[in-house]
């Protein structure tokens, strides 16, 4: 054995110096019809290796990635003597946006102090699917090596789906987490499809995208495999029963390791060229794959001592409740402050209810939240801030605030529940009264020509002699007005007051205007840029508009609820199908890559017009 290594090594010595050195040329490579929104591969190829890669300036195409490196090399000894080929590749994958006829001007490489430049090439950009493009027979190999269609990676790189519960309650927060396991060199090039739809749920994204993919070692069939956390989620389903997570797709490059081919093998250097060091070669491939489904029987809440002011907080919260201020003067503000916080659907728990007395004049609460996602899931505070303000004086009693929610934990309602807030309100200074009188003083009114009257001339109305106002029909008719007067507005206020106590016609009532709010407030976040925020705010808009005009908790609204309920109201189907695809639009644009300020401003005109069109239906 050290017989023939030795006599190897002197052969390697005698034939190394004769490896042939082909003309160095650096030629570029890539399709020349293409359509908008292809995806394509711009490829410079150069015979040697080492040197200085300097690329083109390439403003008509996105450029998704690149340049990536590659180098394939191989040996053949054919009657004692050996060739070298050694080809390496930068490739650039680009992405066409716009039709027209474009150039990319010639890249270079420095070899040894010398320059080369690549030819330019021309590509067409053309609508609709671009035919397939013909291929150079010398560049022939080289793409069939780069063709993902030919490289089976088998279990070396694969995603997993996982899930904390398969068994939650209906509104409980569910992690789920996508994983890829590698057993190659390296992965990169991650691209999801249709990261963000997850239909019958509530969704929340739980990643960071600024945040250090961590990588670990896990073995699995006695395989080791480097797994890395992709994606985070948190899920709230919005109705019980069987719910299926579709498997997600992804698509990655990935660097596998090949076998060299020759053509002429020789006995002796059959054995020796094997080795590793000779042979291998490494491969940028581009690889699809999808996780495995998620099967959920989603368990319906208990219908068993449910608290008649549950409406639809699942998770574990705190309640507390505090005033500023409990004694005061006629229209002075008082403020009532809520704050609940916890784990669980923070973003779905309505508005808690005061019952102000009726001299109070209250007005729409702000509403502020602090809601962070971590691994633990979703967690944070949701801050109400009532304001009031007393019309009389007296003595009042605000509360106690209550708060029913379903401990997923424990499977049972809990009720939270705030003191009383005693008011005592006093009658204002009237100096500082907002009421004002004006007149003219007595002693300023002076009379002219008290000397001579003038003869007045005109029709004048005359009456009959010894007629009065006293006892006359007038006269009744005036004397009853206030107590006419007093009784339609005691009836007025009465009322008003009954139309305040039913809770559904008030969110009735106020649905549009707190929609219009909402979609101002997503405006504000459009103009700064602020997309999450954005899509947060629209979504919220939508489910509320819904939620007050139909009188529909939060917890029991889903796609197939809305649909119902405006079918009922013969709202067409055309509106109906708007509504689902401004949903599905915004849920997917809020965790798409990059920022789309034209997708942004097309959701929320889509919304405003939805919302105005569901009101013209209504009203007809």
């Amino acid at each position: 054995m050290i017989k023939y290594l030795l006599s190897a090594l002197v052969m390697m010595i005698l034939i190394i110096p004769g490896v042939s050195a082909d003309e160095i040329k650096l030629t570029a490579s890539a399709r020349n019809i293409v359509s908008v929104g292809d995806r394509f591969q711009l490829t410079y190829t150069v015979n040697a290796r080492g040197g200085q890669f300097s690329g083109p300036r390439i403003k008509d195409f996105r450029v998704l990635s690149g340049p990536n490196i590659s180098t394939n090399q191989s040996y053949q000894v054919i009657n004692g003597k050996m060739s070298q080929s050694i080809t390496v590749s930068y490739v650039y994958y680009l992405q066409a946006f716009k039709e027209g006829k474009f150039n990319i001007s010639a890249a270079s490489i420095e070899i040894d102090g010398k320059t080369i430049s690549s030819n330019p090439l021309s590509i067409e950009v053309i609508k609709g699917n671009a035919p397939p493009a013909s291929v150079p027979k010398n560049q022939q190999a080289t793409n069939a090596s780069n063709n993902t269609g030919q490289v089976d990676t088998g279990d070396d790189v694969f995603l997993k789906a996982f899930v904390n519960t398969n068994n939650p309650y209906k509104g409980e927060q569910i992690i789920v987490t996508y994983k890829i396991y590698s057993a190659m060199l390296g992965i990169s090039e991650i691209d999801f499809e249709k990261l963000t739809s997850f239909p019958g749920f509530w969704v929340n994204n739980m990643t960071d995208k600024n945040q250090k993919i961590a990588q670990k070692e896990e073995v699995i069939n006695g395989r080791e495999y480097i797994s890395a956390e992709l994606y985070r989620v948190a899920l709230f389903p919005q109705k019980s029963g069987k719910l299926i997570i579709e498997p997600k797709k992804m698509s990655c490059t990935a660097q596998i390791r090949t076998q060299g081919n020759r053509k002429e093998r020789d006995p002796f250097f059959d054995s020796f060229f094997d080795d590793p060091f000779f042979n291998n070669q490494y491969q940028n491939v581009r690889i699809e794959m999808e996780s495995n489904p998620l099967v959920l029987n989603v368990k319906p809440l208990p219908i068993d001592k449910k608290p008649a002011g549950f409406s639809g907080a699942v998770g574990r919260f705190n309640f507390q409740a505090t005033i500023d201020n409990n004694e005061l003067t006629v229209n002075d503000a008082v403020t009532v402050r809520v704050v609940i916080s916890g784990s669980g659907n923070l973003e779905l728990i309505n508005t808690p209810d005061i019952n102000w007395p009726p001299d109070f004049e209250a007005y729409e609460p702000k509403i502020s939240k602090n809601i962070r996602a971590t691994k633990a899931g979703v967690s944070g505070t949701r801050t109400f801030e009532f304001l009031a303000i007393p019309r009389s004086a007296g003595d009042f009693v605000v509360g106690p605030i209550e708060l029913s929610y379903f401990d997923p934990a424990s499977g049972q309602y809990k009720s939270l529940s705030t003191e009383a807030f005693h008011i005592q309100v006093e009658k204002g200074d009237q100096q500082t009264s907002s009421v004002s009188y004006s007149g003219v003083a007595q002693e300023d009114i002076m009379y002219l020509g008290q000397d001579i009257r003038y003869i007045k001339t005109g029709n004048f109305p005359l009456s009959a002699r010894g007629y009065y106002l006293f006892a006359s029909p007038l006269y009744f008719m005036l004397l009853a007005a206030p107590a006419v007067i007093l009784a339609l507005l005691s009836l007025l206020l009465i009322s008003n007051r009954k139309k305040r106590s039913n809770v559904a016609l008030v969110r009735n009532r106020k649905a549009t205007r707190v929609a219009r709010k909402n979609l101002k407030k997503a405006n504000e976040f459009l103009k700064a840029q602020e997309r999450e925020a954005f899509y947060t705010e629209v979504s919220r808009a939508l489910w509320g508009y819904l939620s007050d005009k139909f009188n529909i908790p939060l917890s029991d609204l889903s796609m197939d609820t809305v649909r119902e309920r405006l079918s009922a109201k013969e709202v067409s189907e055309e509106s109906i199908n708007t509504f689902i695809e401004v949903l599905n639009k915004c849920e997917f644009a809020r965790f798409a890559p990059g920022k789309s300020t034209d997708l942004m401003n097309e959701i929320y005109k889509e919304a405003i017009m939805f919302i105005s069109r569901i009101e013209g239906e209504l009203k007809s």
